[in-house]
């Protein structure tokens, strides 16, 4: 299902203080026939996964309240603690004090309903937990039913939450009904709903940037393997987002690495990745310094690209610049706009 996420920020937790042990000590799940469908999840215990799924998303709740950040560092797994840290040292912040700043409190459990679990991983060693219930996004947003999917992974000393999603269901009526009646299979059938093939590898921890960048992303009906200078990797499947680019941007040359694939059997319209320095001084505004643009008429294909920011790059971002505009690197070149009749 194409983006109907709205991901929530940061979000990382994990039931802290279990015994080591060598697998997940819950929730236990029967054996998957031999002849199981690739796609298919198993189907834990639904009370102790419930339970853990609770337990575990309400301590790292708690630790966002209190901005415990040492609390919030034992409950929260360990890619998703690099990739936090890597985030805010990206944008020039400090790591930790700059988390919890602006932090919104994330919902609570008690709003939502508890629909059901599936297991996966190697080892039945990750999990996803719906919930289902009315929220509210924006202080002018209208209150409707959101499916609440909370990522779990099991590492050494436990549960731990990776992230948790949530998406607006009222284009989606055939699932509502199904998930209010409590039918499981339709956590089968959407991927949204299904755990991780993994746990997560934690990323390198990048080094503070020389300029802040971002990339953005629109592909749908596509999924885009990306690395930008050899550190920061991006995974965009089927949706549109932009990403902070971990260790930023250089002055001098750049890199950027991708592949694109084309889902089989989905609408793939026009297509656009963007590179952009982001403007530290107030008044200034982005540059774009790479693109990569197609119509639905075009094949998407990646490539490695070197691509320079120099000065006038940086001096463009200003808006009183009256030298000659830098043109960003195109990745494939642009089609001429239709002549005025």
């Amino acid at each position: 299902m194409r983006s109907f996420f709205y991901m929530v920020t940061f979000i990382g937790c994990a039931l802290c203080g279990q015994a080591q042990q060598t697998g997940p000590a819950a929730p236990t799940a029967p054996t998957a026939p031999a002849a199981a469908p690739a796609r298919t999840y198993a189907l834990p215990n639904q009370r102790e996964a419930e339970k853990i799924a609770d337990t575990v998303y309400n301590t790292w709740r708690l630790s966002m309240q209190r901005g415990d950040a040492s609390a919030w560092k034992k409950a929260t797994s360990s890619a998703r603690q690099v990739k936090v840290r890597n985030a805010i040292v990206s944008l020039k912040g400090r790591f930790p004090d700059d988390f919890f700043k602006g932090q919104q409190v994330p919902p609570a459990l008690e709003n939502f309903k508890f629909i059901g679990a599936l297991i996966g991983g190697t080892r039945n060693n990750t999990m996803a937990a719906t919930y289902l219930g009315k929220l509210q996004l924006g202080e002018k947003g209208k209150s409707a039913v959101n499916a609440y999917v909370l990522q779990l992974v099991y590492e050494r000393t436990g549960w731990k939450l990776d992230q948790a999603n949530f998406f607006n269901l009222s284009k989606l009526d055939g699932v509502r009904k199904r998930l209010e009646k409590g039918d499981l299979s339709v956590l089968q059938e959407q991927d949204g709903f299904h755990p991780y093939d993994d746990v997560p590898i934690a990323p390198g921890a990048c080094n503070p940037p020389q300029l802040i960048g971002k990339v953005f992303v629109d592909a749908p009906g596509r999924d885009i393997e990306m690395r930008i200078n050899g550190v920061s990797a991006h995974s965009f499947a089927d949706e549109r987002r932009a990403d902070v680019i971990s260790g930023g941007l250089n002055r001098g040359q750049n890199t950027i690495t991708y592949t694109i694939r084309t889902e089989d059997g989905k609408p793939h319209p026009s297509m656009a990745i963007g590179l952009f320095v982001m403007p530290e001084t107030p008044g200034n505004h982005p540059v774009c310094v790479f693109d990569h643009i197609l119509d639905e008429k075009d094949t998407a294909e990646g490539g490695s690209f070197t691509f320079t920011i120099n000065n006038a790059t940086i001096g463009s971002m200003n808006p009183k610049y009256t030298g000659p505009k830098p043109q960003p690197l195109h990745a494939v070149p642009l089609k001429a706009k239709p002549a005025k009749k």
